[in-house]
């Protein structure tokens, strides 16, 4: 088995990355700046992205790293490009054989500097020299509650009109990305051309807050919202989906059901 490093391993799909590469049997080891682990059985390997400091030695005797880094957040969107950097640097000269990268279904036609960032991210990893595996995700399970949440508190559950997603749970997706870190060598030419996987279902955004407010026990009106500006015109275009692709075991309605039993 491996020696694999999880960049972002304390995150929703970095711990989950954890759980599933510490199941089949790998030495894991989880990169975060305070050197923390969410999973017994991980090591943890301090160290910080942006400055580079700590890298050499996290990566010390480390075969395969898989980076789900994010950074939504304009202070944190460092992290996808010089922090990308600053790793791919490091594992070269660590003589890492496989890098495994996170990212988005469709992040190049994406019309927020988050998408850009993370297709800059991207680009590095095809460009680093680096044998690199990209897989591109749906939104996850969690995304619809997560943008619902803070309205709900007021009473409003937006509802973007002419709006679906394909969610996915974050367990299918470690599931992908554990695949391409133990996938044998591509053909010349192959690495760093995007894998793609999908929610197994494509609901319309109305339906998916409300079967969210019954499960959660959410009070509040589900209103339809015209969603303006360039990320609107992008989901409604439905580029946020990949119907070819429905990769996914876990419905939205099981990741509900398993979040509100008992």
């Amino acid at each position: 088995m491996a020696t694999v490093l999880v960049a972002g391993g304390t995150g929703e799909a970095g711990a989950a990355v954890v759980a599933e590469l510490l199941g089949r049997g790998h030495d894991v080891r989880v990169l975060s700046r305070r050197g923390g682990s969410p999973i017994a059985g991980a090591q943890p390997a301090p160290a910080d992205l942006i400055s580079g400091s700590g890298l050499a030695e996290a990566l010390t005797g480390v075969e395969v790293v898989v980076d789900t880094t994010d950074g939504k957040s304009r202070r944190a969107r460092p992290v996808l490009t010089t922090g990308a950097a600053n790793l791919l640097a490091a594992a070269g000269a660590a003589h890492v054989t496989r890098m495994v990268l996170l990212s988005i279904v469709n992040v190049d036609r994406g019309p927020l500097a988050y998408y850009r960032a993370k297709s800059e991210q991207e680009r590095r990893y095809r460009d680093s020299g680096l044998d690199t595996r990209i897989v591109r995700a749906t939104q996850f399970h969690s995304f619809v509650p997560m943008l619902c949440g803070p309205a709900a508190q007021v009473g409003l559950l937006p509802a973007f009109t002419d709006t679906a997603f394909q969610p996915i749970d974050v367990r299918d997706v470690a599931r992908a990305l554990a695949d391409a870190a133990d996938a044998p060598p591509d053909e010349p030419g192959r690495a760093g051309v995007p894998q793609i996987v999908g929610g197994p279902e494509i609901l319309p955004m109305h339906d998916l807050v409300r079967e969210w407010k019954r499960a959660a026990g959410v009070r509040g009106v589900v209103a339809p919202i015209r969603l303006p500006g360039g990320l609107g015109r992008f989901w409604r275009a439905g580029e946020n989906l990949v119907p070819d692709h429905r990769d996914g075991t876990i419905t939205f309605t099981q990741w509900l059901a398993e979040r509100t039993a008992g």
